[in-house]
């Protein structure tokens, strides 16, 4: 073996093969998870600490890391109560430095659209790690009905003397309000002549007008207004069930002798909703 060889040799032998078994070592046998939610700046915090609960009862053992989808929230969040709430590529390089090659990451949105997509791009410019992607809530048909299905233990009994009013955020994005009216068709289908209506904040018809004239001339004496969003956070405190002479409840109650009763618990508050959520996470692991 010659004299340059020997370096050679040397060099492999001391300085690559322990750093590869080091490198080995510190690679993390089970994948990371993370829960890519669009964040709130209110005290509808807490919902995410139960949805954190429920997926560690699920998913036992595993590194369990948060991302915040929305630059303003994490703003806000920073400035007016000083806490650092991390985007997804923090979180996600975070994780490469920690050792992990894997990450399952589950998105908490609602539906498909800009949103997701924006999740979909950042998953991928983290160089040096496997991701899998657990789509939205609302992905198919099949999540449509079980959505539904969790939401009607909420429903009155008599759907002619009582109406109920779910209020959804709305989107400007064209996927989102195509998944939104689909699941609006599966609502009149399921409760034909039921008073269920399902109306939008913002975005989107039928808005809080055109909602409000459906329950007028449905002829029911009581209204239970839900919130078709994740967290119920600041449109549900202020824009739908506040106190504000504009709120949705504010005006339906302006326009009559109605009784109306407000749900003031997001969607991640539901056991059932969240575990669809969960069904999608264990079924993208399967690809890691």
């Amino acid at each position: 073996m010659t004299k340059k060889l020997k370096v050679v040799v040397f060099f492999l032998l001391t300085v690559i093969y322990p750093w590869t078994l080091y490198a080995a070592s510190t690679a993390q046998a089970k994948p990371a998870i993370v829960l890519a939610a669009f964040g709130t700046t209110t005290t509808a915090f807490r919902t995410y600490d139960q949805i954190d609960q429920q997926v560690k009862d699920r998913f036992p053992g595993y590194e369990i890391r948060w991302a915040f989808t929305s630059k303003m929230v994490r703003h806000k969040v920073k400035k007016e109560q000083h806490k650092d709430l991390k985007s997804l590529p923090e979180v996600l390089q975070d994780l490469k430095q920690a050792g992990y090659t894997k990450i399952a990451i589950q998105s908490l949105h609602l539906s498909p659209g800009k949103e997701w997509e924006q999740v979909v791009k950042q998953s991928r410019e983290v160089p040096g790690i496997t991701v899998a992607l657990g789509k939205p809530l609302l992905s198919s048909k099949a999540d449509e009905v079980k959505v539904l299905n969790a939401l009607a233990k909420e429903f009155p009994s008599d759907l002619k003397k009582n109406a109920v009013v779910l209020v959804g955020h709305g989107s400007p994005d064209p996927e989102a309000q195509a998944i939104n009216n689909s699941f609006a068709q599966l609502l009149h289908s399921r409760y034909p002549g039921g008073n269920i209506f399902f109306g939008m904040v913002e975005f989107e018809k039928p808005g809080k007008e055109e909602v409000l004239q459906e329950v007028k001339r449905s002829g029911a004496a009581s209204v239970k207004i839900i919130p078709f969003l994740l967290v119920a956070g600041d449109h549900v405190q202020n824009d739908i069930l506040g106190s504000d002479p504009e709120s949705w409840k504010s005006e339906m109650l302006k326009m009559g002798n109605y009784q109306v009763d407000g749900v003031r618990q997001g969607l991640g508050e539901q056991k059932e909703i969240v575990n669809i959520y969960l069904d999608h996470l264990a079924q993208a692991m399967k690809d890691l």
